[in-house]
């Protein structure tokens, strides 16, 4: 089966982002809440597509063209985007 995608066209990158705190339903100490955070995130994947405000990225792709793991992050929650290399680890390339 011939791929439906090419990886080459994407890039690979890690970004570091702050995600939103929830809490759950229900009554919560009041000096609690007020020391709540938002939460340090890393993820890994391959940006699909990029707007003025958030990024695609996706963690796993099929060769029927399907993917997995699809997350969009809004750009002002991101602190710091790595280029990642598509290197194998033993040093050859795919």
């Amino acid at each position: 089966m011939a791929k439906k995608f090419n990886l080459e066209q994407y890039k690979l990158v890690k970004i570091n982002w702050l995600d939103a705190m929830d809490s759950d339903t229900g009554w919560h100490d009041l000096k609690k809440m007020k020391q709540s955070k938002a939460e340090p995130v890393q993820s890994v994947g391959w940006i699909i597509n990029e707007t003025e405000k958030w990024y695609t990225m996706s963690a796993d792709f099929c060769s029927d063209g399907t993917t997995g793991r699809a997350i969009t992050i809004p750009k002002d929650w991101c602190q710091k985007i790595t280029l990642l290399t598509n290197e194998a680890i033993d040093g050859s390339t795919r």
